[in-house]
């Protein structure tokens, strides 16, 4: 049975948002990196550069939080 068959869209919507949250999380972390390098407002001094990282992890905790209600909705639809 393919994916999302039984359950019709809203699984297959559920997967798709959750894949774009994802990577939309990820995206953000490189977007503030590259506004800080090219930028010269902002001073990169290691203290920024370690906030930067912070900030970057922070948001693929996010994007793996995003990807696991994925998983978890597809597993469920599954054991249907």
């Amino acid at each position: 049975m393919k994916i999302g068959e039984e359950e019709g869209p809203q699984l297959d919507w559920a997967v798709i948002k959750s894949l774009m949250s994802a990577q939309e999380n990820t995206s953000t972390s490189l977007e503030r990196y590259l506004l800080y390098v090219t930028h010269d407002d902002f001073d990169l001094d290691r203290r920024n550069v370690e906030e930067c990282l912070s900030q970057a992890i922070d948001h693929h905790e996010r994007a793996l939080e995003d990807l696991k209600v994925a998983r978890e909705l597809v597993s469920a639809d599954e054991s249907r």
